[in-house]
């Protein structure tokens, strides 16, 4: 089996590459691209040295898989050319996730919409894969009609240069000030909320928001399904964070709901310690707690959703979805 790893440099594309070796046959043959700035970049898979190739039309060649984690420009440019050649193409950027075409997976949840024919698949935002995780279980027992997410969206999720600004506003100490506008977002992010994640939108609410809304819906199925989003940056380095609260169509109860969590693969419910983005950082499962009733209706269940927005929001799932369709 032949696969490429596309943004092989990357945050996302080092986990990517991390977790192929625990996925795929040794004897895998791998070829690393990224940018013109990266080339020559020498990265190690199964204890062998791989120099990575920039991804120009020139280096393209025959691949089983080609994962994608470069940003929607170069997937919009690159991914049908990947295709061309044969390769089941996992994309991790935004570029073709409202195509309906094309399915939205999250592996555990959807993943029957992908078939030997399914040659472009892609992977949702990093925010909506921890929430619908918690979400689907929770939906096949008493029926989703909305939700109202509220997330807390770790750097790591743009990228390396949002992280090396973090660190150093750290060392800032009490020198960070408020109007500090150096760093890689408008406003200082160490010790700081700033209460909008993304790019804001004619209608108000940014793009990310509205990936929460976009996302949620194609994943789950639920073409109607209410969703009325707020997301913001704060300053921790890796692990989104959404509390959540979701309506249904039948009474809930907060017992049955953590026994359908603890029964559905990849997540688990934590009563002690509340899980924070420190505990999620580097695990594979979604983690759920602070599951309570709702307070007006017998209808709605409040709860708290963290995980690593660089492994199960990304590379994971990728890579989760790579095993799957290799096995086709």
């Amino acid at each position: 089996m032949k696969i490429a790893i596309i943004g092989a440099t990357g945050l996302v594309g080092r986990k990517i590459i991390n977790l192929s070796e625990e996925y795929f046959p040794k004897d895998t043959s791998y070829t690393f691209f990224a940018s013109s700035k990266s080339k020559g970049t020498e990265l190690v898979i199964n204890k062998n040295k791989l120099i990575v190739q920039e991804l120009i039309d020139e280096n393209i060649s025959e691949f089983d898989i080609a994962l994608f984690s470069a940003g929607g420009d170069r997937s919009k440019e690159f991914a049908k050319k990947f295709i061309e050649h044969g390769a089941y193409v996992i994309d991790n950027s935004s570029a073709f996730r409202h195509d309906d075409e094309v399915p939205l997976v999250v592996y555990g949840i959807n993943e029957e919409t992908i078939n030997s024919n399914t040659k472009l698949i892609a992977n949702p935002n990093c925010t909506t894969m921890g929430l619908v995780m918690a979400l689907k279980p929770l939906h096949d027992k008493f029926n989703l009609k909305s939700i109202t997410p509220v997330a807390y969206q770790a750097v790591s999720g743009s990228g390396t240069q949002a992280v090396d600004s973090l660190s150093k506003e750290i060392e800032m100490g009490d020198d960070l000030k408020e109007d500090y506008a150096d760093g890689f977002y408008p406003r200082p992010i160490a010790k700081n909320v700033i209460p909008v994640a993304g790019n804001l939108l004619e209608n108000g609410y940014s793009d990310e928001e509205m990936k929460f809304v976009n996302e949620s819906r194609k994943i789950l199925s639920i073409g109607d399904l209410t969703v009325e989003p707020s997301n913001a940056r704060v300053g921790v380095k890796t692990g989104h964070g959404t509390f959540c609260s979701a309506v249904f169509e039948n009474e809930v109860s907060r017992e049955s709901a953590i026994i359908a969590i603890n029964n559905f693969d990849g997540i688990e419910y934590w009563d002690d310690p509340l899980p924070t983005p420190l505990d999620a950082e580097g695990r594979d499962n979604v983690l759920v707690s602070r599951m309570r009733e709702g307070l007006s209706s017998k209808k709605i269940l409040n709860f708290w959703v963290v995980s690593d927005n660089l492994l199960k929001g990304a590379a994971l799932n990728a890579v989760q979805i790579a095993k799957y369709v290799s096995e086709l």
